[in-house]
């Protein structure tokens, strides 16, 4: 599944001209995927260093997007925006989610219950991206919204997700955190995400806290399949004031992992 994302991505095809129409798509969704929330508008420069395409290219393609109405070009800031367009598009995704109508309900339970965030996340290549949040009004230090992306290896929701895949798939994610951190960066972090791996398999969550920000505690479980086709992640977290590692990993912890094993078989 991984190997067949990344050779779309990297422009793999049967034949030269079929290698540079996916290469021109694949450059084409990195501009869209530059746009984080609440990042404002980006220029072809910005983009540009944000994404790794050479300048020229990223104007003809931001030329082109605004052209099919999924960029909008701030003339008097030589800027660009994303439209309501990419809404249509997400909001067809997030509408056929199926575990996400059916889990929104005891994860906002648990949310308000607890004041704590819960969080169900999806792949997004090395990252995961959050489909659905719910969040005590009391948490305005999480800033976790639907669309937000946090790092896969670093992040409890991103070992549960590494938890649920295959052996061979994990293998995979770890060639490229190597590619991405080098190799004695990975050699500190590897550890770790193996330990939050092993605490998946021995009791079906694993704790994390103070890595991809402090002053930050959370535990996470995978949602797998029935048929095991498809991988998700659930996370529950907050600041440390707000909640003790104890509650988290004696309560917090288990009822996470019981509510995604019952809704494994909406999963597809």
């Amino acid at each position: 599944m991984a190997r067949g994302v990344v050779a779309m991505e990297e422009g793999l095809a049967d034949s030269a001209s079929g290698r540079r129409s996916v290469a021109v798509l694949a450059r084409g969704f990195d501009i869209l995927r530059a746009f984080q929330p609440g990042g404002g508008a980006l220029g072809n420069q910005e983009l540009s260093h944000a994404t790794g395409i050479p300048k020229a290219t990223v104007s003809r393609l931001t030329h082109t997007l605004a052209e099919l109405g999924y960029l909008r070009h701030l003339k008097a800031e030589g800027k660009y925006e994303l439209t309501e367009a990419i809404l249509a598009l997400g909001y067809a995704v997030l509408s056929n989610i199926v575990v996400r109508q059916v889990a929104h309900d005891p994860m906002m339970e648990l949310a308000l219950q607890h004041e704590v965030s819960v969080g169900l996340a999806s792949r997004d290549r090395l990252n995961l991206i959050f489909v659905d949040v719910c969040r005590s009004r009391l948490l305005s230090t999480l800033h976790l919204e639907v669309g937000s992306r946090v790092p896969m290896p670093t992040t409890a929701v991103g070992r549960a997700f590494l938890a649920g895949v295959p052996d061979d798939e994990r293998t995979f994610y770890f060639e490229r955190f190597e590619e991405r951190f080098g190799r004695d960066d990975w050699a500190e972090l590897r550890p770790l995400v193996e330990d939050g791996i092993a605490q998946v398999h021995d009791r079906g969550f694993c704790y994390v806290e103070d890595e991809w920000l402090k002053g930050m505690r959370a535990v996470a479980t995978p949602l797998v399949a029935t048929d095991r086709s498809a991988v998700m992640s659930m996370m529950c977290g907050a600041p440390a004031f707000r909640v003790d590692r104890d509650k988290l990993e004696n309560e917090l912890g288990p009822r996470l992992s019981h509510l995604c094993s019952g809704l494994a078989p909406s999963l597809r």
